[in-house]
């Protein structure tokens, strides 16, 4: 039943629409914010997981530097600088 195309396609158009709001969220800082506290670890874990999407995942990655201070910065900004 896993093996199923029809699951397959299912999946696929899930994962796609999953990453789109992920990204809508990230758009306003303080839902992203809580978001990303919640499910930070199924983020990084969908970069192992999923290699078709690691670099739509890569640029939701939130980390603490040292110019941000307490507060943590989006990967590609941190790549940026």
């Amino acid at each position: 039943l896993q093996q199923n195309k029809i699951l397959k396609v299912i999946k696929k158009n899930i994962v796609k629409k999953a990453i789109e709001l992920f990204t809508e969220i990230s758009e306003n800082a303080e839902d992203f914010k809580k978001f990303y506290e919640q499910f930070s670890k199924n983020i990084k874990l969908g970069i192992h997981e999923d290699s078709g999407n690691r670099a739509k995942l890569a640029e939701l990655l939130m980390y603490h530097s040292t110019k941000s201070g307490d507060e943590m910065t989006l990967l590609k900004d941190y790549v940026s600088r």
